[in-house]
């Protein structure tokens, strides 16, 4: 309880999580495990999360000093970190061409 993993397709995980801590949100990337090594999460990848996207996982725990604000000021500044980050990424970018009919 407390804890909530989410995997964003196109982006790795270590850039949304400086990205967030430059924003004031603590958050961490891949297991506590490895959490010294830009490695994804071996707990994911044993549930069959593809490699390539759970390497864009962020953890985020959760406690009782948290609010509903800080739950709301991180859907706030997460998308646009998102958005940000594909912009710079060669695979969103190839897959977005794919998308529209393009190759």
């Amino acid at each position: 309880p407390g804890n909530a993993s989410f995997c964003v397709e196109f982006i790795e995980g270590e850039a949304m999580l400086m990205l967030l801590n430059s924003q004031g949100v603590a958050v961490t990337s891949g297991s506590a495990c490895t959490s010294r090594a830009l490695k994804a999460s071996h707990v994911l990848i044993a549930i069959g999360i593809q490699h390539a996207l759970a390497q864009g996982s962020l953890l985020f725990s959760f406690g009782m000093e948290n609010t509903s604000e800080d739950i709301d000021y991180v859907l706030e500044v997460l998308p646009p970190i998102v958005n940000r980050l594909r912009q710079m990424s060669p695979l969103y970018s190839k897959f977005a061409k794919a998308s529209k009919g393009g190759k």
